[in-house]
């Protein structure tokens, strides 16, 4: 580059330089030097000049943590108390960032401590939601009022326990904060173990279902390993249910969570406590296939003392079929003719196959009339999927893989659902035998099945379902 080039590159670099445009007080007081926001003001800046959305450079300097800013713009007579669109101030963003350094200063020119926005909330709320436990302090020590209430019922405590700031937490329970039921369960759910401890030792009950639901259900619902430690050892009810009747260990279970599934076991979780649509956890492993959990399950049952000469109890239900209520139509011969999915569990130790039944004690000449015979199911499995295959040589799903279908009464080896005559109800008994036998020849009758594993039953089980054709 020749002398009178480089001239005219610096001539033009100057010229951009000059034209470049001065830097305002809102630039400055969140980026820029205290001396040049000082010779702005003294040029005639605005000190409480609002941009489009009401933020005046105080504001500015608050939400970005600059305390050298915020000190000069209050002694350059900066509002302390002028509010932005949603009615919220500089005390506001200052304590929601958790910078000290500008909400001290605030505080000293008596910046409103109790104001609230447009939705209710309070600067105390917005430190407590940053978790800055030095911020809550000062606000509270400077009058701030710790059971103020945002629109939705929240206090600054609840704000805390949401996001798990156990020093915030504490903080406003030594200024009196009382926790509800509320602040337990968000803290539960987001596996806030100090905050739970906290809440505990405040008193707070370790059952209360106030929403439906309890602080033992929602740790297991998160998989909150630490959570669901401190509360089984404080005492909490295992089998509490929520609104829907679900258990801890059934919410464990339906999301595959088995170290939570183990620990509620080992303290004596009942597996077998039905929901409101008569589902057990039981059931939930089977229908999510999490095989680990259905083997814990039968480890536990096989250690529990059976008591009786006769053969056990096992628990037979179905996601699909209700307990002495009508079938879906989708599971007979007026609809898609499918077997029913079943599930049982407390199978006792010994077992060697399981066998399945379905019988119409109204209808047959003599009765039952039997609609289903499948047998020779493997020990290990816990529930029959729906829609095992209707043609007689399909093979069988993997998790029964070994089964086989006796004769039905319509002399084939298949599933076919209920088709009464219209006008009375028939019941339809499914019944289940774990059986200390297995390798049972193809092809038994119900009659022959029964005569086959006679003295061979180590526990039973029975669903019954009903079906009417209307007139």
């Amino acid at each position: 580059m020749t002398m009178t080039m480089l001239a005219l590159a610096l001539a033009q670099a100057l010229a951009q330089t000059s034209a470049m445009p001065a830097p305002t007080l809102d630039e400055v007081v969140v980026t820029g030097e205290v001396s040049l926001a000082r010779a702005l003001l003294a040029g005639g800046a605005d000190v409480n000049g609002k941009d489009t959305e009401g933020v005046t450079p105080l504001m500015r300097a608050a939400s970005a943590g600059r305390g050298d800013m915020v000190r000069l713009l209050l002694s350059s007579g900066a509002d302390p108390n002028a509010k932005a669109s949603g009615a919220v101030t500089a005390l506001m963003m200052a304590s929601l960032g958790g910078y000290m350094d500008a909400v001290a200063p605030l505080i000293a020119a008596r910046s409103n401590v109790v104001a609230k926005d447009n939705q209710g909330r309070t600067a105390l709320m917005a430190a407590a939601s940053s978790g800055d436990a030095a911020i809550v302090e000062a606000l509270l020590n400077a009058g701030a009022d710790v059971k103020a209430e945002d629109a939705s019922n929240s206090t600054a405590l609840t704000y805390a326990a949401a996001e798990g700031h156990a020093a915030a937490v504490e903080a406003l329970q030594r200024h009196g904060a009382t926790a509800g039921h509320s602040e337990m369960i968000l803290s539960a759910g987001r596996c806030n173990t100090a905050i739970v401890r906290a809440l505990l030792s405040a008193g707070l009950n370790i059952d209360t279902a106030d929403s439906g639901t309890t602080p033992l259900i929602v740790a297991a619902t998160g998989n909150c390993v630490e959570t669901v430690d401190l509360l089984v050892s404080r005492g909490a009810n295992l089998n509490a249910t929520n609104a829907d009747g679900w258990t801890a260990l059934m919410k464990a279970t339906s999301a595959g969570y088995a170290e939570i599934v183990e620990k509620l076991l080992a303290k004596g979780a009942d597996m077998d406590v039905e929901d409101s649509l008569g589902r057990t956890a039981w059931m939930y492993a089977a229908m999510a296939n999490h095989e680990e959990i259905a083997a814990m399950f039968r480890r536990v049952r096989a250690a529990q003392p059976r008591t009786g000469d006769g053969p056990a109890d096992l628990v037979l239900s179905s996601p699909a079929l209700q307990a002495n209520e009508t079938m879906p139509r989708d599971y007979t011969a007026d609809g898609r003719n499918v077997s029913p999915p079943l599930a049982w569990s407390t199978v006792p130790p010994g077992t060697k196959s399981i066998a399945v039944v379905c019988a119409d004690p109204d209808a047959g000449n003599p009765p039952p009339f039997v609609h289903w015979v499948i047998y020779n199911v493997p020990a290990k499995a816990d529930h029959l999927p729906e829609n095992v295959p209707f043609e007689p040589n399909a093979p069988m799903p993997a998790e029964i893989a070994g089964a086989v279908q006796g004769l039905s009464g319509f002399r084939r080896p298949i599933y076919r659902g209920p088709a009464p005559p219209p006008g009375k109800p028939h019941h339809y008994h499914f019944e289940v035998y774990a059986l200390d036998v297995g390798d049972l020849k193809p092809g038994l009758t119900h009659a022959e099945l029964l005569d086959a594993i006679k003295d061979h039953v180590l526990a039973q089980g029975e669903l019954v379902a009903i079906y009417e054709r209307k007139p």
